[in-house]
């Protein structure tokens, strides 16, 4: 297949919308595909393989330029299956439907949104997650999980003096994370908290940190790019988020066979058993949450880490992936036919 992947985040850096589609474009590739990445150019520089066409991500929707930039791009590629990544590509494409009746198009929504794009425009839609294909609930959507690869890791360096048992949470210092609340609750439990990652809320969770006499307890890491070898040094691993479209740190966990423990959210509250998911809201119900025997954890996760073998893999992504397009393909047959 000729495949031209839309991605128009102008996010700085790499976040679960830019790793996916980085990893998609490099496994369809890798099958055989022509596949081509239409993104903003930082999003560009560590593509191997598939075709990298640079658009100025960072305009408006609604950006005459952009939308004119893109059907070119559309038209001048003579691709079969054009695939929005993300609700901003989407609701482009959206917009740009009306132009390209011909091609095959495809949106995958990553995340829970007030408002979705429109079904219509589009022959197929991917959620990354049955609760969030539930919440879409429309006919045209298919859940395909986000697939990751990772290999046996020599365990990281963990910090000085960090006492067992080590937990080691991950993500963007951001609100929807719930930082503080994992903060708040672990100033209840033993152990040691590692928190990798950057964002708005460093100041404010260091300030609670040593607000709640945690310091060497619960330690901020900053970016890392060792995220498996860390995980591989920790006796388990913690989501904390309030929301999440499907959660990457749960996927990695399970692929390297560490115990997760988990709020309410995808896919954790799909794969775990239900006595390894938080819902409640209260730091010290978090903290007894927090101290179940981690080997049990570990043992009663067996199911979960198969799962996880078996469709949480780059190869099972983007077979599934292709199983949507060619229907996407057989449902525009009529379009190409009458342009």
């Amino acid at each position: 297949m000729n495949v031209l992947m839309l991605m128009l985040s102008d996010n700085p850096g790499i976040g679960g919308l830019e790793k996916h589609t980085r990893e998609l474009a490099c496994a369809l590739t890798d099958m055989g595909h022509h596949v081509s990445v239409a993104a903003a150019p930082q999003h560009l520089e560590a593509l191997e393989g598939p075709c990298a066409i640079p658009v100025e991500a960072q305009r408006s929707r609604n950006s005459p330029a952009l939308l004119f930039r893109l059907v070119n791009i559309i038209r001048e590629g003579h691709y079969q299956v054009i695939h929005a990544q993300g609700t901003k590509a989407a609701f482009v494409l959206q917009r740009l439907a009306p132009f390209i009746k011909k091609y095959a198009r495809v949106a995958s929504i990553h995340g829970f949104k007030s408002r979705y794009p429109k079904a219509e425009a589009f022959h197929n839609l991917i959620a990354v997650s049955k609760a969030l294909a539930n919440d879409i609930n429309h006919s045209k959507v298919t859940v395909v999980y986000n697939g990751t690869s990772v290999s046996n890791q020599v365990p990281a360096a963990l910090p000085p003096n960090a006492e067992a048992p080590v937990w080691l949470a991950v993500g963007r210092l951001a609100p929807v994370k719930a930082f503080d609340r994992l903060i708040e609750a672990f100033q209840f439990c033993p152990g040691t908290l590692l928190i990798a990652g950057d964002g708005p809320e460093h100041l404010s969770l260091k300030e609670r940190i040593d607000a709640t006499g945690q310091t060497g307890k619960v330690r901020l890491l900053g970016f890392r790019t060792d995220i498996p070898a860390l995980m591989t040094a920790a006796d388990g691993v913690i989501i904390s988020s309030d929301r999440e479209g499907f959660s990457y740190v749960c996927a990695e966990a399970l692929l390297l066979g560490k115990p997760v423990m988990s709020t309410d959210v995808p896919i954790a509250n799909e794969v775990l058993p239900k006595e390894h998911i938080f819902k409640g809201h209260e730091p010290i119900e978090f903290a007894r949450f927090l101290q179940q025997d981690l080997r049990a954890v570990a043992a009663s996760q067996a199911k979960a880490r198969a799962f996880a073998r078996d469709t949480l893999s780059l190869s099972a992504m983007a077979a599934n992936t292709v199983s949507v397009y060619q229907q996407a393909l057989d449902k525009c047959t009529p379009e190409r036919s009458h342009p």
